[in-house]
């Protein structure tokens, strides 16, 4: 009897999250091999560490300036690479100084106030160079050589994966903005009884605005292009409240002029989407035959929309680029923008790390690594997250750790634990959720920690009795010095950047008009402004 199978197919979802994790995992297996077959064994964690850094740092756009980029990457790298070499060979005060200072200038440099982190790999790479696999000052020239290749590798990984980021983002938030504006059309005009959710509108502004701010040349340089993007974001967003503001019940001359404009948006989307070349003409009389003033204002916000878009479009305001007029002490003021929660948070984990560091080679503790990544993971800007953080931790560590020891007494062959060990870091592409990417990372780290010198189940089961010590450890005293000791509250922080925003909205409504105040320190304030109220809102 034969037996015909319909072909399974996969929702298109989930078929491009297998082949993008796929793909993924099969990049950094070749990237690690390959970095180890010219770089040698011993930098072979330095490989791992790059295929961590290269994505972790699509959290930001660096295609914007990518020799800038490269030459900060490089040199930040390259220190890295000496300072975990002379904290393992100096003398422990001058080591702890050294320590100190590196950990201090990596997390107030990749800690922001209102936008993504992403201080945690390279502090994790830091402590993997320095507990994981150290070097000497012999093979020092070899791990610099290494990073510099790292560096190179971010910005290849960053233009590769996000060269078309600002363009697509600009396509997909606009859109979706219009997409809006033409859905409340339709509910205000009583074709559909369902009103769309307008919650969103400012966070799409703030995420145009998190766009631009990003792909500055530098801090009071933004492109023509990009003042354009936030207008357009702006423009859009004025263009709803003024709807908003028309009568429940609309006359017939009011619901066409909506519907014109509806129409108008539509062809807006259509050139976004790269459709058609340009835009047509906008004539008053397509609109409206006697103005009023409501419908003026919408003209006018339409209009002004409209010459953004094509402004934002054209490839000469893209590379042109506002000289600032202000003085060279705002400038530096402007750029440093000293924040407390930045500072707090780098003082604090820079002594709690520093002084773990010089504990664990002060003693020379087998395993002491687990501790020293455990008071890096739980260490966070604001005590409040922190409780929350350990507890995911320890249940991730339990969990994995179970697994890890059930699976490895049942396999002792090297080959049989190093699929075990690939699979973990396969299956944890799947999750998003901190405490099933820990476990997977769990499972990994125990068979690293079990390969070659425990094979049953004892054995197995001591050693994760020792990672799991050590985890509660770094957690209570994680716990200690980031609640108790040098805390800093979510609602310490929120107090701050409302008293700063107030200072910017009322600073933007005084000079705002005024014409001769600076393009870029105008635009600057404006994207502050969306960037912080964006942070607000989300608590």
């Amino acid at each position: 009897m034969f037996y015909e199978f319909k072909k399974i197919k996969l929702p298109e979802k989930l078929r491009t999250e297998f082949r993008f994790s796929t793909l993924s995992f099969l990049f950094i297996i070749l990237y690690v091999n390959v970095f180890q077959k010219v770089f040698g064994a011993e930098n072979s964690i330095v490989g791992v560490i790059f295929t961590i850094m290269m994505s972790a740092s699509m959290v930001r756009d660096m295609t914007a300036e990518p020799v800038k980029n490269l030459l900060t990457q490089a040199l930040l790298l390259v220190w890295m690479a000496i300072a975990s070499s002379l904290v393992t060979v100096l003398p422990l005060p001058f080591s702890f100084i050294v320590n100190f200072a590196t950990i201090m200038l990596i997390l107030y440099s990749f800690t922001y106030e209102y936008s993504s982190h992403i201080y945690f790999p390279y502090i994790l790479s830091y402590l993997f160079l320095i507990f994981i696999s150290p070097v000497d000052i012999q093979g020092l020239p070899v791990r610099i050589a290494g990073m510099l290749f790292g560096a190179f590798s971010i910005i290849m990984y960053q233009w590769f994966m996000g060269r078309n980021r600002v363009v697509d983002t600009a396509k997909d938030v606009l859109s979706e903005m219009i997409d809006r504006i033409c859905q409340y059309i339709v509910y205000k005009r009583k074709e559909s009884s369902i009103m769309p959710d307008l919650t969103d509108m400012h966070s799409k502004l703030g995420h145009l605005s998190r766009t631009v701010y990003d792909r500055r040349k530098r801090v009071l340089c933004v492109s023509d292009a990009g003042f354009s993007m936030l207008e357009t974001g702006r423009s859009l967003e004025k263009m709803l409240r003024l709807i908003e503001k028309m009568p429940e019940e609309l006359t017939v001359k009011e619901s066409s002029f909506l519907q014109k404009i509806s129409e108008r948006l539509k062809i807006y989307r259509t050139f976004l989407q790269g459709e058609i070349p340009s835009l047509p003409p906008l004539e008053p009389q397509e609109l409206y035959e006697e103005e009023t003033e409501q419908e003026a204002h919408l003209y006018n916000t339409l209009l002004y929309t409209q010459d953004r878009l094509e402004h934002m479009t054209n490839p000469e305001a893209k590379s042109h680029y506002r000289k600032t007029k202000l003085p060279l002490k705002t400038r530096i003021k402007i750029a440093l923008d000293l924040s407390p929660v930045r500072a707090v948070y780098a003082l604090r984990t820079s002594l709690l790390l520093s002084l773990g560091t010089l504990f664990v080679l002060g003693y020379n503790l087998p395993h002491g690594k687990w501790l020293m990544f455990t008071l890096a993971s739980v260490s966070l800007p604001y005590a409040d997250d922190v409780p929350a953080k350990i507890k995911n931790r320890i249940l991730a560590t339990v969990s994995g750790g179970l697994i890890a020891v059930l699976i490895y007494s049942l396999i002792p062959s090297a080959i049989g634990r190093t699929v075990v060990m690939m699979f973990s870091g396969y299956i944890s592409f799947y999750f998003i959720n901190y405490r099933e990417t820990f476990a997977c990372s769990t499972v990994g780290a125990l068979g690293g920690a079990v390969f070659a010198n425990a094979f049953t189940f004892t054995e197995v089961g001591s050693i994760f009795l020792i990672r799991i010590g050590y985890i509660l450890l770094g957690s209570l005293l994680g716990y200690a010095a980031n609640c108790f000791i040098f805390p800093y509250s979510r609602q310490k922080a929120e107090r701050h950047l409302w008293k700063k925003y107030k200072a910017v909205t009322e600073y933007l409504s005084k000079k705002g008009n005024n014409k001769k105040i600076d393009d870029q320190l105008y635009y600057n304030l404006v994207i502050h402004s969306c960037l912080m109220k964006d942070k607000l809102s989300q608590g």
